[in-house]
């Protein structure tokens, strides 16, 4: 059986792009952001991420909301 790989970056961008799409649930989005998260932290290359919309007093989305779960990776 061969082996195949993908570029961290590769999946990244694709997990950025459904992040940012508002027609996926959260319920999805929060499966993306585990698996990200965890490929991230696995490479060591976890940079953080940044709320793709921030609430209206300029904080950062509750927990829970689907601002919470609209964000990209860097």
């Amino acid at each position: 059986m061969s082996r195949k790989t993908i570029s961290v970056e590769k999946v990244k961008s694709r997990a950025n792009n459904l992040l940012s799409n508002p027609d996926i649930i959260m319920e999805e989005k929060l499966g993306i952001i585990t698996m990200i998260e965890c490929v991230l932290h696995e490479t060591d290359n976890y940079r953080g991420f940044m709320y793709l919309n921030l609430d209206d007093d300029g904080s950062a989305p509750k927990l829970g909301t689907d601002g919470w779960v609209s964000r990209k990776y860097f």
